[in-house]
């Protein structure tokens, strides 16, 4: 850590500089022993400016917002992580949208955490279950690219879908069936589906979803799990799932 300290604060100044000033850099490259300790001594002043802010960043990412009444899991073809976590992005949108959107959809590989524990959950637990600052959007899609999206997930396994969703496949990735709100897709309908930006826009293998029309929330994907589980907080509700046969291998 000191020697990030002693490495960081020089690069501050320099990128925090407000004029541009282009310089002649040696190109050829160098070698830099680092593994010595005794070239890097302690810089009381450096560690007593920082502290305030890394004070600051702890207690706010120490706080707790809620409470997991089990332990959820991260598993395939469904989870009661994935089964939160989807419910609370559908949740959120709905609040957003001022309107019930469709059903809300979250990457597998975008759950970064294998379990969330039972018992008190931080601000930073919920860092760790989503580490990346992409948005929330609501994508407008018409059926047949819904139809795509749920032959994509087959093909994997599952992710995690919000409770309109009830899909079945084959142990081979084979789309058997797909009901959102009861009902089969309809090729004419316009589906509202609460998404992160990066699958909107075509990440992890979802390029059907390039070009197609997009509502931008300006909340982070984030921020609106922490924005539901200080909600179930202020309801005196506790995080909890349950399996329910959203995603279900058939033969």
């Amino acid at each position: 850590m000191k020697r990030f300290i002693l490495l960081f604060i020089p690069c501050f100044f320099v990128l925090s500089s407000c004029n541009k000033v282009f310089h002649h850099v040696d190109t050829l490259p160098k070698k830099y022993d680092m593994t010595s300790s005794s070239e890097f001594e302690s810089d009381d002043e450096i560690e007593e400016m920082i502290a305030p802010y890394k004070k600051e960043l702890d207690a706010k990412m120490n706080q707790v917002i809620g409470y997991a009444e089990k332990e959820l899991v991260k598993e395939l073809p469904e989870c009661t992580l994935g089964n939160w976590a989807s419910d609370a992005i559908h949740t959120e949108c709905n609040k957003l949208f001022k309107k019930p959107i469709d059903f809300a959809v979250v990457n597998q590989g975008g759950i970064r955490i294998p379990t969330l524990p039972q018992g008190d959950i931080t601000t930073g637990k919920i860092f760790e279950l989503m580490p990346f600052d992409n948005m929330l959007v609501i994508l407008n899609v018409k059926g047949d690219i819904v139809q795509q999206l749920f032959e994509s997930i087959a093909a994997r396994g599952g992710w995690p879908v919000s409770s309109s969703v009830r899909c079945s496949f084959t142990e081979g990735g084979e789309l058997r069936s797909v009901t959102i709100n009861g009902n089969p897709i309809d090729m004419e309908k316009t589906y509202q589906i609460g998404i992160s930006d990066y699958v909107a826009n075509g990440g992890d293998k979802c390029s059907f979803f390039k070009g197609q029309p997009q509502t931008q929330t300006g909340i982070l994907f984030r921020d609106a799990f922490i924005n539901r589980v200080k909600d179930l907080t202020r309801m005196e509700k506790n995080i909890d799932a349950e399996i329910e046969g959203r995603m279900e291998i058939v033969q």
